[in-house]
């Protein structure tokens, strides 16, 4: 019972074809409602009748003849009316050129089919209203009424021969286009096929060349996001892979430090042994540290945005960095304008401003200078970290946004992630980073643009 209330397609073009057959039987039955009720084609079958029983009269001289005429005439039309259980009447009277009565329905009474020759015209018979043709046939006056037939009967008697019809007319439009809906979801099938015998880790092409130009987009954006899910996990593998690999020195460290801390012992190779595995814990603590900012800078769920002041975020870093630049003797300098409102999304801006600041402090040399600069234009917020260090060399200048990546100038200590956090933090707020020459040409300066959210 769930199954055959299940929807689906084939279900939805029997659907769409019942309603169809049921709005082109309004619209048939409407226009041939109006044809029926037309006040000319009702006064033409009168006048038919009329004309054909004068025609038929004419021939005739014997009185008693007209009169057997025009009463079959009258009895033929009345069953013709019972039968087809019609609620109106057609009245017929027959006079001679001096105006005696030779026939009369029996309907019509006493009352006179009085009429024009020339023209259609209106009568009142018994109280009910009906439409006199008038003619003359020789020796003969031929009078022929009709009444308007009821709307409802005319409805209900049109209708119902429609729906005949129609109902005839359904299983033709109905078998082929269920045969066609039917093939048309072959590639479909094959596709569900092939994806659910699947491995769970399969991203492989699934193959299938569809040969309706309809399915052509649904198969390439599934081929796409295949492609797209064996690069993220290529990625992700690799990811795990170097980040291991990273870990593993610090650990080794780690490890070799506590054993000598734990047998040596000489106080002065205890002190040594306690420096080593400090640095290599902070080392692995940075590290662990990023790969946990670029976890989350590098998921596909947006954070939430908020207009903060940018400026005064920035002025606030600045100053938490100025105590480790005064002691390597590195000047900081901010140009930006006193409030600077702008929507983004701040976790992933403060992840920028630290892995920039955090990549210019750790390579500067002594008298280095650190310009940032804030500023916003054309719907765009542009951040700018320059320093006149030693910069970067022009070959590894295309490789320092890649995750464990480290310029030939730059030493040991870092995890080669700073700058990829920031590449992917500007991406996930639909922006840009690129490196350029520092002040005079010397050092680095990383610009990033951040579009305004729409």
């Amino acid at each position: 019972m769930l199954n055959f209330l299940r929807p689906t397609l084939v279900r939805r073009v029997v659907l769409a074809l019942t309603m169809a057959f049921f709005i082109a039987w309004m619209l048939l039955l409407a226009v041939m409602y109006i044809g029926a009720t037309d006040p000319a084609v009702e006064d033409k079958g009168i006048g038919d009748v009329g004309r054909g029983l004068v025609a038929a009269l004419a021939r005739l001289d014997d009185a008693g003849q007209a009169r057997a005429v025009a009463a079959a005439t009258s009895e033929q039309i009345d069953l013709l009316y019972r039968a087809n259980q019609i609620p109106a009447l057609m009245l017929i009277q027959l006079n001679d050129q001096d105006g005696r009565r030779l026939y009369s329905s029996p309907a019509a009474g006493t009352a006179l089919l009085a009429g024009d020759t020339s023209a259609m015209t209106t009568a009142l018979v018994n109280g009910r209203s009906f439409r006199v043709f008038k003619g003359t046939a020789r020796r003969w006056q031929v009078a022929v009424a009709g009444s308007r037939v009821d709307d409802k009967f005319l409805l209900l008697s049109l209708g119902h021969d429609l729906v005949v019809y129609l109902l005839i007319a359904f299983p033709c439009f109905l078998l082929p286009v269920w045969i066609a809906v039917s093939r048309g979801m072959r590639p479909l099938k094959q596709m569900s096929k092939r994806i659910a015998a699947r491995g769970i880790d399969d991203m492989s092409p699934t193959g299938v060349d569809p040969k309706y130009a309809e399915l052509t987009p649904l198969a390439g954006a599934l081929e796409r996001l295949l492609a797209q899910l064996r690069e993220k996990i290529a990625r992700e593998h690799g990811f795990v892979q170097d980040a291991a690999h990273e870990l593993r020195t610090p650990m080794a460290v780690i490890s070799a430090q506590a054993h000598v801390l734990a047998i040596e012992p000489e106080a002065e190779d205890r002190y040594e042994a306690q420096r080593h595995l400090d640095h290599a814990i902070a080392r692995a603590s940075h590290l662990i540290a990023q790969l946990l900012q670029l976890a989350r800078v590098d998921s596909t769920r947006t954070g939430d945005t908020s207009t903060i002041d940018v400026a005064h975020l920035v002025r606030d870093e600045l100053a938490r960095a100025a105590p480790a630049a005064m002691d390597n003797g590195i000047e900081l300098a901010l140009e930006a304008p006193e409030r600077l409102p702008f929507a983004l999304e701040v976790h992933a801006f403060q992840s920028i401003l630290n892995n920039l600041l955090d990549n210019a402090l750790r390579h500067a040399r002594a008298g280095t200078n650190i310009v940032v600069e804030l500023d916003q234009e054309n719907g765009y917020l542009t951040l700018a970290v320059a320093d006149d260090g030693p910069g970067i060399a022009e070959q590894d200048r295309a490789h320092v946004f890649e995750r464990f990546y480290r310029a030939r100038s730059q030493d040991a200590s870092g995890s080669g992630l700073g700058l990829a956090i920031v590449k992917q933090a500007a991406l996930r707020m639909n922006g840009t980073v690129t490196l350029a020459p520092g002040p005079g040409g010397r050092g680095c300066r990383f610009v990033v643009r951040i579009a305004a959210p729409r």
